[in-house]
């Protein structure tokens, strides 16, 4: 049997869940149950042991073990005929149904793509509008004074 075992640096793959989550490194740390300096270790550690592995798999949600040795897991065809399509009486075929889960992957990761550049654009505008509002208590204050001197 052939095994595709992949090395695997943990704490970047788990840094980059947690960033994906948007959690800070306290709620982290928070889940699994350690401070946020213990976070800052693991996130720099290349392997974990296997019991706080399973904790942070649970907490962010993610299963970091397949990571390491993704396994195939069989699909039939009759019920992926059925989650894509709503219909059992389809005749698709374990090719086809991969090249229309591959499609729907591909979609995915570009709507995320997506969404990490509507949420940058969010960012900047978000910042410009503090920058507005900076620059109007500012004239509000020119005003004020400019009363007062009258």
């Amino acid at each position: 049997m052939e095994m595709n075992i992949k090395h695997v640096h943990v704490g970047a793959e788990i840094e980059k869940r947690r960033v994906e989550l948007g959690l800070s490194k306290s709620e982290l740390g928070r889940r699994i149950g350690v401070p946020q300096q213990h976070v800052n270790r693991i996130l720099e550690r290349e392997t974990m042991e296997t019991n706080r592995l399973v904790k942070v798999s649970e907490a962010l949600d993610c299963n970091f073990f397949s990571f390491f040795c993704p396994i195939p897991q069989p699909i039939s065809a009759n019920w992926g005929a059925v989650s894509l399509q709503g219909n059992a009486h389809n005749i698709i075929g374990n090719a086809e149904l991969a090249v229309q889960l591959e499609k729907e992957q591909s979609n995915t990761e570009n709507l995320k793509e997506t969404i990490k550049l509507l949420k940058e654009q969010i960012d900047s505008l978000n910042a410009q509008i503090n920058r507005l509002d900076s620059n109007l208590k500012d004239k509000d204050a020119i005003i004020e004074l400019l009363k007062e001197r009258r």
